[in-house]
């Protein structure tokens, strides 16, 4: 069982990339570790645009009232440091099992930090939509 969730958590986030690599034709297991890095590479990109919108809506939907949402911004980095440190911890248990070492292990994190990542994107993405 332990094997099957594995690989299904190395196999989950190579749809995100699939689309810009030739992910989508894995043969090796260095393949799988190249798209996993492509993976998480994209999910922080994406996350980081999710972030900035994020912000720009901030500063437009508080600007009658610049101490708001200056509130708002304090709260919003409080939120993310934290989830950084949730997403980052968690990523690491779920490669528990593997020796820190093994290219399996990187691969495992890489997949969860793109998994979790484009989660959290969505998650700001709806958070203080345009009105």
């Amino acid at each position: 069982m332990k094997k099957f969730l594995l690989l299904v958590a190395l196999l989950l986030p190579l749809s995100v990339v699939a689309a810009q690599t030739d992910c989508g034709d894995i043969s090796t297991s260095r393949q799988v570790d190249a798209c996993a890095k492509l993976a998480k590479e994209s999910a922080d990109a994406n996350l980081n645009a999710s972030y900035k919108k994020l912000i720009s809506r901030v500063k437009s939907q508080y600007q009658a009232d610049p101490a708001l949402g200056e509130n708002f911004m304090a709260k919003l980095k409080d939120s993310q440091r934290a989830w950084l440190k949730l997403r980052d911890a968690n990523c690491a248990l779920e490669a528990f099992e593997i020796d820190v070492g093994q290219p399996a292990y990187l691969t495992t994190v890489n997949n969860c930090i793109a998994r979790m990542s484009l989660e959290r994107s969505g998650y700001l993405d709806k958070t203080l939509p345009d009105l």
